[in-house]
């Protein structure tokens, strides 16, 4: 389990140097969730790989299927390549490039194109992009959403204090969902092994919350060789575990 907050591109590159990517994968991706009022919403990548090649969009999108499915528990997730627009002549080569591959893989549930506000539409569970415009759509957002309750906050404060009050445990629970400190850190997708990567601005809390992050799959990659053994131990009770992406992250 590797956990880091310094650099990205230099955490990546010993990543994939010392713990190597999975068989089939290219180069991998960091992928993060994003909350939506639709429900999570999986970016991949958003950094790791700010040139990449169709291929590797392409893997991208498996991989973060796969992830979604697993981590967040949604069945058959609706793919998106985020382009200037839906229509399929949108976009520079290499996404006109990526759709075609996206579209020919029976692995990837794809839809096509999406565009920057589908994310929170409820029009698709994954969205595949180069990790320089990732981290561009990850900030603004981050940035959207601190810069959008500070303005709640405030104009509730001056049309009514009492109101505050009331909404208080309300306005918490919904910051607390949209604060990037509280899921600590994104997973590397593709390498073999665990590889938390976290904001360069992490402070304690953030570092504490991608330490219960990082335990978590830990655990949950125990139990899935403790079920493994359990099966060869009785084949006939053999039963197949949906949402196993140990061969993802």
């Amino acid at each position: 389990m590797v956990i880091s907050a310094g650099n990205t591109g230099a955490c990546v590159a010993a990543a994939q140097l010392r713990m190597r990517t999975l068989p089939g994968v290219s180069r991998p991706g960091i992928a993060v969730v994003v909350p939506t009022f639709h429900g999570n919403v999986v970016i991949c990548d958003v950094g790791a790989n700010i040139a990449p090649q169709p291929r590797h969009l392409q893997q991208y999108a498996i991989m973060a299927g796969a992830y979604a499915e697993a981590v967040c528990g949604i069945t058959n997730p609706r793919v998106g390549l985020l382009s200037i627009g839906e229509e399929d002549a949108k976009g520079t080569a290499i996404v006109k490039e990526s759709r075609k591959l996206m579209r020919d893989e029976p692995l990837i549930n794809f839809i096509g194109n999406v565009e920057g506000r589908d994310l929170f539409k409820g029009v698709v569970d994954v969205v595949v992009c180069d990790g320089f415009v990732g981290n561009i759509v990850l900030k603004f957002t981050e940035g959207m959403a601190e810069g959008l309750f500070q303005t709640i906050v405030s104009e509730i404060q001056e049309a009514d204090p009492d109101l505050l009050v009331q909404l208080g445990p309300v306005m918490k629970k919904l910051h607390m969902k949209h604060d990037w400190r509280e899921s600590g850190g994104a997973p590397l997708l593709g390498v073999a092994g665990y590889c938390l990567i976290c904001h360069g601005r992490s402070d304690a809390r953030a570092i504490k919350n991608a330490i219960r992050v990082g335990k978590q799959f830990a655990q949950e990659r125990d139990q899935r060789q403790d079920r493994r053994y359990r099966r060869q131990e009785h084949p006939r009770r053999n039963v197949k575990i949906r949402g196993d992406v140990s061969n993802t992250i």
